[in-house]
């Protein structure tokens, strides 16, 4: 995908749609009773193997029937021709013994694999040998001690013993067949914590693996004790995703659903992230859509992928209770880079965003119980992915990127009106946020990248931006995320020049506090994260980064292929170890609007603040979901 550019109405869509013309010779047309040619194009798949295991591609429809032998696939089975535009779903299976590790090519990841045959395609399908070794590590030599156990009942065993960061010689490996389930314990030694698996698991839970290659599992104890926790967080080792987390969501269940451009969708529970990754599926190629959550808790999905800048009608509702999808009715126009927003009512505003000709869509839409409507006199073209936030007058606010920002009205067929002129003119890919409610801050963006912030009150009568504190890192492809104590954190970006200056990455987050107006740099995040860098606050108050990459040059291969999570100070004691936590018995599953919340706990007495904090959404800089109460 090429860099995001503002398009006018002569964008000219090339290559979607091939047409046909036949010439007849001599300028005679075919007499009347002959019957007309049907012409019929054809495209490739090609199975291709490798890897050091055996197994065999399968397709649906019949055609692919590909014998791979120690990563070679066979002479004949392994190619196939298939009508232009029918979608075929490969399977591979592996021999026993053997290990199916994933897809290369056109294909990712370890499920079924559908190649719409809209061209020539190669899928490359890899297996391996078995047995394999698991083999635990700890890569911060001095960091702390602890020991990592597998299950009760398994054989070989594991019991690992780390000191000081250093893994013990033997009891640290063990090799397993193809396929065995392996569940390992993390225990820290008295005086250290355990701060989290790296690798294929995540979080501090169990770590549950599934012996399909050789891994290392790095898990990591710090002491109970290091101060600076409590003023500028902790960051956990970083862990493996199977797609670039380019889009992410906080579902009701606590689980996170996230993708990319390639290999679909995939959940992960923050309660059981031993558990790994699980397929969601898509109901279209949903990269670079715009997306909220519902009043009910769904996440409801607009737009979609054609091409650079050419995006579809196409909208998607994902039920986090089934954990399913299903589609609803399309808009009038494709969009490709949207913003949706959840309205007061509960019905859905989208704006922004290039249709199937690559035209800037200047119209917004409202969806209402599967139906949508056009705000015929609300016609503005906006950039892509505006920031947008519902107003305590019941307006949509556009922030930016824009310098001019205004108000939407949606009632009848819609108006805008201007709102004030921000003090920073450009501030794409700078990240906005409401922090309280009605009050909106607004840092970073611009080329080159600015550390400037500004703020305004929507509450105000007449509400005017202003300049507040200075970040201490120049940044664009940031991500600003309400915290649980009404603080900001910023995460990501680059400070360099142009686009996406892989070379300037800003690992270091930063803090702003609203009561102060001032940033205090947090903890160094370990893996650059740039444009298509994501991040959402967690159930337990902790923040979860991910993704990078898979555009602008950026191979999927080349992307981040990680996800980190982060421990903000306030989950800290003075002296670096982890506070106690509130305990809640009884809390409502639904609040109504205007309507009395109570919350019981054991420790009411020691609570000094409660929030409600809407579930995030996050995609290019802007979560289009999150805000906070009060």
């Amino acid at each position: 995908m090429r860099r995001p550019r503002r398009l006018t109405g002569y964008s000219v869509l090339l290559g979607a749609i091939a047409t046909l013309v036949l010439v007849y010779g001599c300028q005679e047309a075919p007499k009347a009773t002959e019957p007309e040619l049907a012409v019929i194009v054809r495209k490739t798949l090609t199975v291709t193997g490798t890897g050091t295991g055996s197994g065999v591609v399968t397709s649906n429809p019949a055609g692919i029937n590909c014998t791979i032998t120690a990563g070679v696939p066979a002479a004949t089975g392994c190619k196939a021709q298939y009508n232009k535009g029918v979608n075929v779903t490969l399977t591979a299976v592996p021999k026993s013994g053997h290990s199916f590790a994933g897809w290369a090519a056109y294909c990712t990841g370890t499920s079924t694999c559908l190649a719409p045959m809209t061209a020539d395609r190669k899928a490359q399908a890899k297996f391996l040998k078995g047995p394999f070794t698991i083999r635990i590590t700890n890569g911060t030599a001095g960091a702390g001690s602890g020991t990592v156990r597998s299950q009760a009942g398994l054989s070989p065993v594991i019991n690992c013993v780390i000191t000081k960061g250093v893994p013990a010689a033997t009891g640290c490996s063990a090799k397993y067949p193809a396929y065995a389930a392996v569940v390992l314990t993390a225990t820290p030694a008295t005086g250290f914590d355990f701060v989290g698996w790296g690798g294929l698991c995540g979080g501090q839970g169990s770590c549950q693996l599934t012996a399909v290659q050789n891994v290392t599992m790095p898990a990591a104890f710090a002491s109970a004790a290091s101060p600076a926790a409590a003023t500028e967080g902790r960051w956990a080792p970083t862990f493996q995703t199977p797609i670039v987390a380019l889009h992410m969501h906080l579902l009701p269940s606590g689980k996170a659903l996230s993708w990319g451009h390639k290999a679909g969708a995939y959940l992960w529970d923050f309660a059981n992230p031993g558990a790994g990754f699980t397929a969601a599926g898509e109901t279209y190629e949903m990269f670079c859509s715009g997306h909220t959550l519902l009043a009910d808790g769904r996440l409801f999905v607009a737009g979609g992928h054609i091409d650079a800048d050419h995006g579809l009608p196409f909208a998607s509702i994902f039920d986090p209770a089934s954990e399913t999808w299903s589609t609803t009715t399309s808009m009038a126009q494709g969009r490709w880079y949207p913003t949706t927003t959840v309205l007061p009512g509960g019905a859905l505003l989208t704006v922004a965003g290039a249709d199937e000709n690559g035209v800037m869509v200047p119209v917004p839409e409202i969806w209402r119980d599967g139906a949508w409507r056009t705000l015929t006199t609300a016609s503005l073209t906006l950039p892509y992915y505006p920031a947008m936030f519902v107003a305590p007058n019941g307006k949509v606010f556009l922030a930016g990127p824009d310098q001019s920002t205004r108000y939407l009205a949606v009632q009848n067929n819609g108006e805008w009106t201007t709102v004030a002129d921000r003090v920073v003119a450009d501030r794409n890919t700078g990240s906005a946020v409401m922090y309280a409610p009605g009050k909106i801050l607004f840092a970073g963006g611009g080329d080159p990248p600015t550390r400037s912030a500004e703020v305004i009150d929507l509450n105000d009568p007449s509400p005017a931006w202003r300049a507040v504190a200075d970040m201490a890192y120049p940044r664009r492809h940031m991500l600003a995320t309400v915290l649980a104590d009404g603080k900001v954190l910023v995460t990501h970006g680059t400070s360099g020049r142009g686009f996406n200056d892989l070379t300037s990455p800003v690992h270091y987050a930063e803090l702003w506090d609203p009561a102060t107006e001032l940033w205090t740099t947090m903890a160094r995040e370990s893996a650059p994260r740039m444009y298509h860098a994501t991040a959402v606050l967690l159930p337990d108050a902790r923040v979860l980064s991910s993704g990078s990459g898979e555009g602008d040059g950026i191979t999927y291969g080349d992307s981040q292929l990680t996800a980190e999570i982060f421990s903000p100070p306030y989950l800290f004691k003075a002296d670096g170890s982890l506070a106690a936590r509130p305990v809640v018995d009884a809390a409502p599953t639904h609040i109504g609007y205007g309507g009395q919340v109570n919350v019981e706990s054991p420790d009411a007495e020691s609570v000094t603040r409660g929030t409600l904090i809407r579930l995030s959404s996050a995609t290019h800089s802007f979560n289009q979901s999150q805000v906070i109460f009060p």
